[in-house]
């Protein structure tokens, strides 16, 4: 698993260390896409945009 390092610019230190591969992106619409942290979050916007899709 690769994993991502988010530095914070003032204090020069890591922020956090989260999976790439732990993140879901949804296509809601033919421009917007969107990414969410889990699971729950994903399906609450798959059922706002029933045409909503995976993508990753």
């Amino acid at each position: 698993m690769l994993k991502q390092k988010k530095y914070d610019m003032k204090t020069k230190k890591i922020k956090s260390n989260k999976d790439i591969s732990a993140v879901i992106k949804l296509q809601i619409d033919y421009k917007t896409v969107i990414t969410v942290s889990n699971k729950k979050s994903a399906e609450n916007w798959m059922q706002r945009y029933p045409n909503a899709k995976v993508i990753n």
